[in-house]
């Protein structure tokens, strides 16, 4: 039996029977134990002769029947099931990988042309695909992956099937598996995760999630020029009129260039909105497709990795949810600062905003609270019945001297620098 040389050397699984006839050669014991061994090699002594089926030939010589047998638990348990047949049988539907290396649901993602027509997709890759530079990488999100590190989609493959197959290789035959197998001396029920070793997870990019997380976080940091800020306002609408009138103050002390505006509610933000030398990034769309939850996680890396002396949060619900689990971390590094304007009357008279739901779950981590009017301060303070303490990080900056003063504390530092 020929394997090829991305899954591993053949000889890892089986050796020469001596016969010098053709026949399937015997197999080398591996840390999985002899029923599964005796299993892998009564699959590989019935597979059909060659020269009857060209398609079954060309997959049988890339299949990994030990890697098969370990997703297939019906079939492992049947040695009437040839592995490759029922893979071949299969067709596109198939969820088992014949190699660690390639899957055939995530090639059918990225090239749903190799659905249709008679042939096997897996088959269809290995005769011209693989050489066209389709993928078969089974994590999807490679593309992305390949663009933060700056080599192309069939590279980061590679890599990826280079170091999963070294893990293969360690487990089957190598130390690996044999400190996991006297685990399972030890506690047969660790014997139920031998299945698992199917799928190792290769950093950096272990599931799909993780490479749009990275896509999104690059993206934004490309927008930006890979370069560090001062001060960056999280904002929904950057024409909100608190964040218009510390945008104003801001630039009267540094540079435009070093202010960066992040928008975080979806739909085109005019570009007039942003004053002219300061950077902005669409933070809605190059997080288009993450749940609120890896949003959240993104954003704070994103606001972590410009290394600015104050994060200023006007309005953008995004950031408000995002400081409920990620705050006190944030902030260890971070000097956040939160803007709150005046309260709105609902449809049913109430009055509402987003200070009625953040303010009060907030106030205490950040370290410090800018209000738009003398009255929306005095409001925030009394309502909550705060302490002098946490009052205190409550300011108004209705007149001009108060927000200038403000401006001063925003560019004190970085929390890690003092």
């Amino acid at each position: 039996m020929r394997r090829s040389d991305r899954n591993g050397s053949h000889e890892a699984w089986t050796a020469p029977d001596g016969s010098g006839n053709g026949s399937a050669p015997t197999v080398v014991p591996s840390n999985l134990g002899p029923a599964f061994d005796e299993r892998v090699g009564d699959a590989l002594r019935h597979q059909q002769p060659r020269g009857q089926d060209a398609e079954y030939d060309l997959v049988r010589d890339h299949f990994d029947v030990a890697h098969y047998l370990l997703q297939a638990p019906g079939v492992m348990d049947d040695p009437s099931i040839d592995p490759v047949r029922h893979f071949l049988r299969l067709g596109p539907a198939a969820r088992c990988t014949p190699d660690p290396n390639f899957s055939t649901e995530s090639y059918l993602k990225r090239h749903p042309q190799r659905r249709a027509g008679d042939v096997h997709p897996y088959a269809a890759w290995l005769t011209e695909g693989k050489a066209a530079g389709e993928v078969g990488e089974p994590v999807m999100g490679i593309e992305k992956l390949a663009m933060v590190l700056g080599i192309s989609p069939e590279e980061v493959a590679a890599h990826l099937a280079e170091r999963r197959s070294d893990v293969h290789r360690r487990l089957h035959h190598g130390k690996l598996g044999e400190m996991f197998a006297k685990a399972v001396e030890v506690e047969p029920l660790i014997g139920d995760l031998w299945a698992e070793i199917a799928r190792p997870r290769m950093m950096p990019i272990p599931w799909l999630v993780v490479a749009d997380q990275l896509g999104a976080l690059y993206s934004c940091q490309e927008v930006l020029g890979f370069k560090r800020a001062r001060v960056v306002l999280v904002v929904e609408d950057p024409a909100h009129h608190l964040a218009v009138r510390l945008l104003r103050a801001l630039q009267t002390e540094v540079e435009a260039h070093d202010i960066v505006v992040v928008t975080t509610a979806p739909g085109t933000v005019p570009s007039v909105a942003t004053p002219p030398g300061v950077r902005r990034v669409d933070f809605a769309t190059s997080a288009r497709g993450l749940g609120p939850l890896m949003a959240q996680q993104v954003l704070v890396e994103l606001l972590r990795s410009l290394c600015v002396d104050a994060i200023v949060g006007v309005g953008s619900r995004l950031l408000l949810d995002a400081l409920t689990p990620y705050g006190r971390a944030l902030r260890s590094s971070e000097r956040v600062y939160l803007g709150f304007a005046g309260l709105r009357r609902g449809r049913y008279g109430q009055e509402v905003g987003a200070s009625v739901r953040y303010f009060y779950r907030h106030v205490e981590l950040v370290d410090g609270v800018i209000a738009d009017t003398a009255s929306t301060a005095v409001r925030l303070v009394e309502d909550y019945q705060l302490p002098d303490d946490v009052a205190a990080k409550v300011r108004s900056v209705a007149d001009d001297r108060v927000l200038a003063e403000m401006v001063g504390r925003l560019l004190e530092g970085r929390r890690d620098d003092a």
